[in-house]
């Protein structure tokens, strides 16, 4: 027999420790099975929570590959670790600079009020980050559920190949080289300005907001 609905809130709380974990890990949560034995819980029950916290863009599920904090790899990773190899970061902004901006346009014309609550839930865990560690996922997942909003599926599968390039560890270690205290706040806000302007469907005001926010992170990475 199933647990009362209510039992949704305690099965949340069981499972912080897991994503925070994950978090660390490389982003996937074990299996359901695992964490159904792991947590007590009967798997329907588990889904149940596992469908909130995806509502909440706290997960990301994806049939055949599991269930993730980060948005889960593409299939074809280990191609667009070799096209890393051969980008330099200016390339790399460059491709952001015309791409990112559209992002942040398509997804003020396309969201719903619940996409706005989500997004809002998301661009605060990146204001209220404070280490560099913490920033770079909510980071990782704000622009990711932006380019998600955005509704174009060719679209975001040039987002999830941006996306590998900026996991790339050399890149990822200047950047929590950079992102001391006063950077995150400075990204916090244009994160906010971002949001601000998707929320209020100010399209032009979208573009503006993240062509800012993209020129001064090119400018924190190469002058760290």
């Amino acid at each position: 027999m199933d647990q009362p609905s209510d039992d949704l809130p305690a099965i949340i709380a069981a499972l912080t420790p897991v994503l925070t974990a994950a978090a660390r890990e490389g982003g996937r949560l074990p299996a359901e099975r695992t964490l159904s034995e792991m947590l007590g819980v009967p798997r329907r029950r588990l889904r149940l929570a596992l469908d909130e916290l995806q509502r909440r863009g706290t997960v990301f599920r994806r049939r055949g590959q599991g269930t993730f904090v980060t948005p889960p790899p593409p299939p074809d990773k280990g191609r667009h670790r070799l096209l890393a190899g051969k980008l330099t970061l200016g390339q790399l902004m460059d491709v952001r600079h015309q791409i990112e901006p559209r992002l942040a346009e398509l997804a003020a014309i396309h969201s719903d009020d619940a996409d706005i609550a989500q997004l809002e839930v998301l661009m605060r865990r990146s204001r209220d980050a404070r280490t560099p560690q913490e920033y770079d996922l909510a980071d990782e997942v704000f622009h990711y559920r932006i380019a998600e909003l955005a509704g174009n599926a060719l679209f975001l599968e040039f987002y999830a190949m941006i996306r590998e390039m900026r996991r790339e560890a050399g890149w990822r270690d200047r950047r929590a080289e950079t992102n001391k205290p006063a950077v995150m706040r400075a990204l916090g806000e244009q994160h906010q300005r971002i949001f601000d302007a998707i929320a209020t469907r100010d399209v032009a005001g979208a573009a503006t907001a993240q062509r800012i926010h993209m020129e001064f992170v090119a400018a924190a990475i190469q002058s760290g």
